[in-house]
């Protein structure tokens, strides 16, 4: 059944409205790190401006750091990893590269006991915002009836009908069917490896973080399994695993 132009008009407007809420709420976004060598602690708080959470960080408990940079719409963007003793990644600073790389050479020249403080903060992006804000009051006037109604169907013009129930069960079976069968296949030609995780391991394009779990679908044969190594984090403790077909292994990833 097709809307009226009165309908589409609502919906276009309730469409803008949302589009300015999301952008209000994204500008309101705030992270904050600090870190005090006297007080050995540092603090992270993250979350709507005014609502943020906080918590509290060892200096010791962060092992290593590093700077990641990407390329995306907005342009090259930056961050600050920092690595826990378990391998447990904090991205700290993530702004446009030449503002992330100045916290992380602050960060850097904290850690290298080259300051007794740092602070980095990122948001609230006021322009976004006030953006935001615009968009959402002027939604009403934004969005325009695009032109008169569609006039009504004759009266004795056939009534197009969708799909029967039998072939919408059809398909519905057919595709059941075929997951089912593509299931059975890859549980007969390859094995699974259960991970859980007390440290970071990575195996394959796959991590997995302390304190959760991870099942892979693998080939039979060794695979490598990456746990993290506090003492030297740029050099993995390496595990070689074999997994066996149609069964699962089961490994713990930990020091």
């Amino acid at each position: 059944m097709a809307l009226s132009a009165r309908s589409r008009q609502i919906l276009g407007v309730l469409v803008a409205a949302l589009v300015g809420v999301v952008l209000v709420l994204a500008g309101l976004d705030r992270a904050d790190f600090r870190c005090d060598r006297a007080a050995a602690t540092c603090s992270h708080s993250a979350g709507l401006w005014g609502f943020e959470r906080t918590r509290d960080i060892p200096l010791d408990a962060i092992v290593d750091h590093r700077f990641d940079g990407h390329d995306s719409r907005a342009g090259r963007r930056g961050v600050t990893v920092l690595i826990d003793a378990s391998g447990r990644e904090l991205p700290v600073g993530l702004a446009d590269e030449a503002t992330a790389r100045a916290h992380y050479d602050d960060l850097h020249a904290f850690f290298q006991g080259q300051r007794s403080a740092v602070a980095v903060t990122t948001g609230p992006t006021w322009w976004l915002v006030v953006f935001g804000l615009v968009v959402l009051v002027a939604s009403p006037w934004l969005v325009r009836p695009s032109g008169p109604a569609r006039a009504a169907a004759p009266v004795d013009t056939a009534t197009r009908r969708g799909a029967s129930a039998p072939v919408i069960a059809l398909v519905v079976g057919v595709l059941v069917l075929l997951g089912m069968s593509a299931s059975i296949l890859t549980s007969r030609t390859q094995g699974s490896l259960a991970l859980r995780c007390t440290q970071r391991c990575d195996v394959g394009g796959g991590s997995c973080m302390p304190g959760s779990e991870m099942v892979l679908t693998l080939a039979p044969g060794e695979h490598e399994v990456r746990v993290f190594n506090p003492d030297e984090p740029a050099s993995p403790i390496v595990h070689r695993v074999a997994v066996v077909r149609g069964q699962v292994t089961h490994f713990e990833c930990a020091r």
